[in-house]
């Protein structure tokens, strides 16, 4: 687990300070100087080029997982397997894109009335899929060749960074909202860019042809993987987006914005398990290659454990300071639709308390049944959003997504203790829930203090000494108490050292 944990940490300070660089646009920049539906537009362009992307990929992210282990050599050539990967990758952009144009009248009058203004911007979601296609083809490049730290800086800290460039020249009218949107495609274009060029100079890919190499090794079981993930990827990415999808068009811009910004905060959640799982799950595919179950268990378990104790944290600590919260997003949409963030940070929460389930069964011999997962999570979601939208609105959405995670991660748990006998869930999880309920309550009754940021600072600080001391005591996991001495130990040498 060493390369592992090294990545990992080096990933986890990456997306914290991306949290925190996402945390000034999305909750002090976009609700003080952008209209509710302007951020809603751009959080809509996001979901739409998304989707795009995803479809346009043609099941290949998965599928590199999954092979790169048979394609490996040492001298860095691959059999040319990843020249293969980019060539399919951008032809499949390319069929992708004559559809979408083919299909714009089509796809303008599902947001016509209620969402106009992205109709302005319907080409320019063309080029942000296409660099969205190009980071994530390259970050999982980046990924099964244990690289992963410069793609998660390119995602999580220069975009963002560039993002609060692009909002400082929109409030000093350097930018009017046209400009900033065309900034905000460029930079997604620049994050690209750089895991691109860490790629290149890594000497891991070579954009060479070879069909004498590429037939000694699985090119037809490959492409069929990639099939089947193309409908698993392509269900799984717009069950996961189809919440603002529908509220783009069945409600409008401005819910879309409020449904966004509490999405946003609640997918800090995820931020310890795509820390975690960028890594392991080169590892893991090599554990199937040799057929190490055990290992694929053990990580499982483990991760499953530290996904919750860490999601449990943020999840109070965002609804214990709701107050603060309001202090700096003063617009009435957001503050009327907080409830927003406890269905969809519940959902969340379940999502990551069964850990790296999809990448265990979509790595596996038997990684149809993650497609079928998948699609079921796709018409769960759309069945939901389509009874709980049009009566409660953003909250809805948020009450569609517990029912859509729920249903999704039981399938997925229940199917991997009785196929593979793996099971990440124990008395442990109990008390984490206990020990975060105790925690919330400490928190959520503590007396007000008028200085907002002084009552931040206080509230927050005693939740999480209450948390984390509990979590220590009661070693609820073995990995945080053995990296936590690690650091006690580090810290007083260099005390002692002083």
């Amino acid at each position: 687990m060493g390369v592992v944990q090294k990545q990992a940490l080096k990933n986890s300070i990456y997306s914290y300070i991306g949290a925190g660089l996402g945390y000034v646009n999305i909750i002090l920049l976009f609700p003080a100087f952008f209209s509710s539906e302007q951020f809603g537009l751009i959080q809509l362009l996001v979901s739409l080029s998304a989707v795009y992307s995803q479809l346009a990929s043609v099941g290949l992210y998965n599928a590199i997982n999954r092979y790169f282990p048979f394609f490996r050599t040492d001298d860095k050539n691959h059999k040319n397997f990843l020249s293969y990967i980019t060539v399919i990758a951008f032809g499949g952009f390319a069929i992708t894109t004559l559809l979408y144009i083919i299909l714009r009248p089509l796809i303008i009058s599902a947001y016509i009335d209620n969402s106009a203004l992205i109709t302005h911007f319907y080409i320019e979601i063309i080029p942000l899929a296409l660099f969205n296609l190009v980071f994530y083809l390259f970050e999982t490049i980046a990924r099964v060749t244990f690289r992963t730290v410069v793609a998660t800086f390119a995602r999580e800290v220069a975009l963002r960074l560039l993002t609060i460039i692009g909002i400082l020249f929109f409030i000093f009218k350097i930018f009017t909202f046209d400009n900033f949107v065309y900034f905000y495609v460029v930079s997604y274009g620049l994050s690209a860019l750089i895991i691109l060029v860490q790629i290149v100079m890594s000497r891991e890919f070579k954009l060479k042809m070879s069909f004498k190499e590429i037939e000694s090794v699985k090119l037809r079981e490959l492409l069929k993987y990639g099939s089947y993930n193309l409908l698993s990827g392509a269900a799984f990415f717009v069950g996961q987006k189809v919440d603002v999808l529908m509220i783009g068009s069945m409600v409008g811009l401005a819910m879309v914005g409020a449904y966004s910004l509490y999405f946003y905060i609640a997918s800090v959640i995820y931020i310890p398990m795509r820390s975690l799982q960028r890594i392991a799950l080169p590892v893991i595919a090599n554990a199937w290659k040799t057929g190490d179950l055990k290992q694929i268990s053990e990580m499982y378990r483990k991760t499953s454990l530290i996904h919750l104790i860490f999601g449990c944290l943020i999840y109070i600590g965002v609804i214990i300071n709701r107050n603060n919260l309001f202090y700096f997003i003063k617009k009435t949409e957001y503050i009327d639709n907080f409830l927003i963030f406890p269905l969809v940070g519940f959902a969340i929460l379940i999502d990551v308390s069964v850990g790296i389930n999809s990448d265990i069964i979509a790595s596996s011999g038997k990684f149809r049944f993650d497609t079928l997962f998948n699609i079921i999570l796709l018409f769960v979601s759309i069945i939901a959003n389509f009874i709980f939208i049009p009566i409660f609105g953003g909250i809805g959405a948020g009450i569609a997504a517990v029912v859509s995670f729920f249903t999704f991660n039981f399938l997925k748990w229940m199917f991997l203790l009785i196929k593979y006998k793996m099971q990440p869930l124990n008395h442990k999880q109990l008390i984490v829930l206990i020990i975060a309920a105790v925690s919330f309550l400490a928190g959520f009754y503590f007396p007000m203090i008028s200085n907002v940021y002084l009552d931040l600072f206080v509230r927050s600080t005693l939740t999480l000494l209450i948390y984390g001391s509990a979590i220590l005591i009661f070693k609820v996991s073995d990995d945080i108490n053995q990296r936590f001495i690690v650091y006690k130990n580090f810290l007083l040498k260099k005390l002692s050292f002083y």
